[in-house]
């Protein structure tokens, strides 16, 4: 047969059935190649995208009532006191570790361990609205923010205990009867594997939250928190009324704000829905 010539019915019948098991093959392989190669998208859901907040210097201000438990530690052991800047410097640090910085001693001494204990329980018990309060307009946005059905949770380098202090003293958290929750985890460096830079800590907290790390957001003030963040595969937003600078925080974070309305841009901006009809009227 060469090229002119037609299939006659009879050849075109005996054809027909190796040519639907190959078609039939061929349609299998595609069906799995995509299924392979496309992963399942997940519908937004405003109760997977949530937000994670840092605490001091993000949240509150706190900065007095930590730096005189700091000087009063420091100088009750026989050390020198501080000064609020270089206090500022070593908040980048988990508590215990912050006190080594103090005192000129190596990672891990038990000295600083011993001091930051001290501190943990000298500052805890202290913790009111007066001496770490929410910054002027944060508590509006947080509301606004759970009213949008976001999930919301702290993450510190200080202890947990002292993330549950300042949650109950600015009645963020949940009193039966009385109140329901603003914020769902409350987190300490001495509650997660690693505290930040490292991820563990903010993944932690999306898991208690069941949010997704990629469609939510972290916000913080120091170069630590955007490190996380990014460790984490979150968004991150970095204040600048907090312990440090914008050439400090630059580059760190997704997006600086140095103001609370700059903040409610951002989130709206980070977590608006991806549908135009979904976002319409949506106001963090």
């Amino acid at each position: 047969m060469n090229g002119n010539e037609l299939v006659s019915p009879m050849r075109l019948g005996a054809l027909g059935a190796p040519i639907a098991r190959t078609q039939a093959a061929t349609a299998t392989l595609l069906v799995a190649a995509m299924s392979a190669e496309v992963p399942a998208i997940e519908p937004y859901s405003a109760a997977r995208c949530g937000v994670l907040w840092d605490v001091d210097g993000t949240l509150v201000e706190s900065t007095k009532l930590a730096f005189d438990a700091t000087n009063e530690v420091l100088t009750s052991s026989g050390a020198k006191a501080v000064t609020v800047d270089d206090y500022k410097i070593g908040c980048r640090y988990t508590t215990p570790e912050r006190f080594n910085f103090h005192l000129g001693l190596p990672e891990g001494s038990e000295e600083g361990a011993r001091l930051g204990a001290i501190f943990d329980e000298t500052y805890v018990k202290r913790v009111s609205k007066e001496t770490a309060g929410l910054f002027p307009g944060l508590e509006r946005l947080l509301r606004s923010i759970a009213l949008n059905g976001h999930p919301q949770g702290a993450l510190s380098n200080a202890c947990g205990a002292y993330v549950r202090a300042v949650m109950t003293a600015n009645e963020l958290d949940e009193v039966p009867g009385q109140r329901m929750a603003l914020f769902r985890c409350a987190l300490g460096a001495d509650e997660v594997p690693a505290a930040k830079p490292a991820a563990d800590g903010l993944l932690v907290g999306c898991k208690q939250l069941g949010i997704v790390p990629a469609t939510s957001v972290y916000v913080g003030d120091s170069p630590g928190d955007g490190k996380a963040a990014r460790a984490a595969g979150m968004k991150s937003i970095g204040v600048l009324w907090g312990a440090n600078s914008e050439a400090k925080l630059t580059g760190e974070f997704d997006v600086l704000v140095d103001d609370v309305p700059a903040l409610i841009r951002a989130l709206r901006e980070m977590m608006a829905p991806p549908n135009a009809e979904d976002a319409a009227g949506y106001r963090p």
